[in-house]
């Protein structure tokens, strides 16, 4: 089968800038030359038992968005939760993470953005040549799909040929807003900053989260998010609103509400994106918090446990916003 080469809608270009964010609510190839480059993960990436054992009966992390990190011996660091959104009460950081983005001498993130790995990721979003998302769903539920899209604004030309994956991600995040959102400007400031710049993970590591799902759990997905459409817009409301409280115990509780009453493929794609990819981030930002004096963004759904983890891992951990 060949793939031709997409042209990159509005469709395409919203759906990639979520899935290149921290795919938030949990819900987005290769790192850019300069950056830190790795092996995909192996078992060897995962934490001991001892060290998950620990972290299970380690403190609860309930409030807090800014956290200082003090490996045994050496200068601390910060690791800092962040939300998709332009917003400016959100991309406007307060003095305390202005201080430690400012002071760091490295910066990490998820995922470095570049332009090819937007193109890698547009192609990874598109269905090869002689398939077609009306041809998985079926007319009835394709219709209801075209007119859940449309209705968010954006441009419905080319998707019938988008995977029902990204349909999930276009319908579960809120439109877009002008600006960048705030992981792409800690990003650009950090190089206009000069500042040694890292990723956690590769684009195709992430694309894998979504892409490697199987047709049926993707459909399954879609049919979920599309009974819930409305809903997951005022769910996106009270997330905000429990990130700018930095409440990180209501912000939990928001993400996991509804798991009862979804789909077990949901369930499988929450552990994917949160529990399997917390373990590996953790041995991945291990170098940085040795060498110290790093700034490291992620998701703030990826706080609670990455905080456990590296406590229970020997690191001192404390909230400073």
């Amino acid at each position: 089968m060949t793939r031709r080469m997409p042209h990159l809608c509005p469709l395409t270009v919203h759906a990639a800038r979520t899935l290149l964010a921290t795919i938030a609510v949990a819900l987005l190839a290769s790192i850019p030359e300069g950056a830190a480059a790795f092996e995909q993960p192996t078992a060897a990436d995962a934490p001991r038992a001892d060290l998950l054992a620990r972290a299970d009966n380690a403190r609860h992390f309930s409030k807090g968005l800014l956290w200082k990190i003090e490996p045994a011996q050496g200068p601390p660091s910060y690791l800092f939760g962040t939300i998709h959104s332009a917003d400016p009460r959100v991309t406007q950081l307060a003095p305390a993470v202005r201080s430690a983005f400012d002071g760091a001498a490295s910066f990490t993130m998820e995922l470095v953005i570049n332009a090819n790995g937007v193109v890698s990721m547009a192609e990874a979003m598109f269905f090869t040549e002689g398939e077609s998302l009306s041809a998985v769903l079926g007319q009835e539920l394709y219709e209801r799909t075209r007119q859940a899209v449309a209705a968010t604004g954006l441009d419905t030309h080319e998707l019938d040929r988008q995977k029902p994956w990204v349909v999930v991600m276009l319908l579960s995040t809120p439109r877009a807003q002008l600006g960048l959102p705030l992981d792409l400007q800690l990003q650009l400031q950090a190089t206009l900053q000069g500042k040694a710049i890292h990723g956690l993970e590769t684009m195709r590591e992430q694309i894998a989260v979504f892409n490697e799902m199987s047709t049926a759990d993707q459909v399954a997905l879609l049919q979920d998010t599309l009974a819930r459409h409305v809903e997951l817009t005022r769910q996106f409301d009270k997330l905000m609103q429990a990130y700018l409280a930095r409440d990180l115990a209501r912000l939990m509780a928001i993400v996991d509400q509804p798991k009862h009453q979804r789909s077990d493929a949901f369930a499988a794609m929450m552990e994917r994106l949160l529990g399997r990819r917390n373990t590996v981030m953790l041995q991945r930002m291990r170098a940085r918090l040795e060498e110290g004096n790093a700034f490291i963004a992620v998701g703030a759904a990826h706080l609670p446990g990455l905080l456990r983890l590296l406590e229970a891992a020997g690191y001192r951990v404390n909230a400073v916003y």
